[in-house]
């Protein structure tokens, strides 16, 4: 395990939670949303790094998609049976006249629905972000990144067994792909219609990442403090003229070489930091359902918090107050991930 790229994963989910709770926060940052595209880059760089030389016949290949089963679907179909647990007790809750907010099992604005039974079927088997067929952000949101995630696996695998473990093949077939990825999907949907473009987007970042693992096995150099710098800065100073795909996967390169002498992956080695890239997954699970939750409680209690309706997350106008919400739900889904790793995560993962 590269350490450095542990402390990556936790950084950016933590990006994503306060990009998720915008108001007046000071901690909100804009374009947040882009640290979920860095997720994508790190799959594919981290999943060559394990197991480009292991996937060799349909035996192996299953054994790792059903891996990756184990190590998504046990905390997201948790996730998807609390919500629907929520939006149960909320129906109740309304029904008694009791206050609870506007309507269960609510429609979204711009789509009408949020909470079909059409919808749910397709979490169930993680295609709500993959076809063209439901709302990709309905239910939990978040989950949209693991059904794209959990078939481009199933695509990395493929390619690695049509390429005979080649890497010359695979680097090939993938660049053709980064190329060319929009009139490739053009293309599959005039026939068909029916992937999305979160799916297209998924792929391009996962094989971007995946490509970087070959860079890496390549260079045995590895860099001090300066010479990562000496990279990274120009990279950031341009990241305006670079592809997103493309900037975030040379990051993950330039943090897989540091030396680990360097202060720069002492820092990023640190045990709680990596820690946090843990439990990261589950902690991006469950973040939006406890920001939901945390604020229909402070409506409900009136405790002298006014919500703005514009902001879909409900800003107070208040600096003090979003900041504080943005801590304290964030705190309370680390501590809820915790628990999620331990009881959920860990007790389903299934080595090959």
């Amino acid at each position: 395990m590269i350490l450095g790229l542990e402390t990556l994963r936790g950084l950016a989910a933590l990006v994503v939670a306060f990009y998720h709770y915008p108001g007046g926060s000071v901690l909100w940052i804009p374009q947040g949303f882009m640290a979920v595209y860095l997720f994508f880059s790190l799959s594919g760089f981290v999943i060559a790094l394990n197991y480009f030389n292991k996937i060799d016949n349909l035996r192996s290949l299953v054994s790792f998609q059903k891996k990756r089963f184990f190590r998504l679907y046990p905390v997201h179909i948790f996730v998807l049976i609390l919500i629907l647990f929520i939006q149960c007790l909320k129906f109740v809750a309304i029904e008694l006249g009791l206050p609870a907010g506007q309507e269960a099992f609510g429609g979204h604005p711009s789509t009408g629905s949020w909470y079909t039974l059409r919808d749910f079927v397709l979490h169930v088997f993680l295609l709500q972000a993959v076809l063209e067929y439901g709302y990709f952000l309905s239910w939990n949101s978040a989950a949209w990144t693991i059904s794209t995630e959990f078939y481009t696996y199933l695509l990395f695998a493929i390619l690695v067994l049509i390429s005979f473990r080649k890497s010359y093949i695979f680097i090939t077939l993938s660049v053709i792909y980064l190329i060319f990825s929009k009139e490739i999907f053009q293309f599959i949907n005039s026939i068909f219609y029916i992937f999305t473009p979160q799916f297209e987007h998924c792929i391009l970042f996962f094989l971007s990442g995946s490509l970087m693992f070959f860079i890496y096995e390549r260079i045995k150099y590895r860099f001090n403090d300066y010479i990562f710098y000496i990279f990274l800065i120009p990279c950031l100073y341009f990241k305006d003229y670079l592809p997103n795909h493309i900037l975030f996967s040379i990051i993950i390169l330039l943090v897989a070489l540091l030396k680990k002498s360097s202060i720069s992956n002492i820092i990023l080695s640190y045990k709680p930091l990596v820690y946090l890239g843990t439990i990261s997954y589950s902690f991006y699970m469950i973040h939006q359902v406890v920001l939901y939750l945390f604020v229909q409680v402070l409506k409900v209690l009136n405790l002298g918090v006014s919500f703005s309706s514009v902001k879909s997350s409900g800003g107070t106008q208040s600096v003090f107050f979003d900041t504080m919400i943005a801590i304290s739900y964030t705190a309370i889904s680390i501590i809820l991930a915790i628990f999620m790793h331990k009881f959920i995560e860990r007790k389903f993962r299934i080595k090959i």
